[in-house]
């Protein structure tokens, strides 16, 4: 009796599947084309170098562009997250300067603690986000 691998299995279920397409498959991935009915990588460099970017754009102008957008993604994203520690440093400030003893305020218990700290958390957040203590700036390496 013959053990026959994993891979045996794999090959019989897609040539049982739909054979023409498998075998299409096969040519086009020993002839360095894409997956079938896929563009290649030609065909994507093609298509990308015709995209109107401006007069004479080529595939450089085009990759430059696309670094550009994830660079200011990416420059977006680092500026989001130093506001959120500014926030949440600003958070602890006010919610050590709010009163301690204020349960009308408040409320009792672990409710009165909860409201209290959701409330520093939104009054740390809305100073951050109209331009904070200059913290955000500083970590990105900004000027004043």
């Amino acid at each position: 009796m013959a053990i026959n691998p994993p891979s045996d299995i794999l090959s019989d279920v897609a040539r049982a599947a739909d054979p023409a397409r498998y075998q299409a498959a096969t040519r086009s991935l020993l002839q360095g084309g894409g997956p079938v009915g896929e563009a290649t990588f030609e065909d994507t460099v093609r298509s990308m170098s015709a995209r109107p970017i401006g007069v004479g754009a080529d595939i450089y102008q085009i990759r430059n562009s696309m670094r550009n957008d994830a660079e200011s993604a990416a420059a977006a994203k680092s500026k989001k997250t130093a506001q959120e520690l500014e926030a949440f440093i600003l958070q602890t400030f006010v919610e050590s300067m709010l009163p301690k003893e204020a349960e009308n305020t408040y409320g009792e218990g672990s409710a009165g603690s909860i409201w209290k700290t959701m409330m520093a958390e939104q009054i740390g957040a809305q100073v951050a986000r109209s331009g904070g203590i200059g913290l955000a700036k500083y970590i990105l390496g900004e000027k004043k």
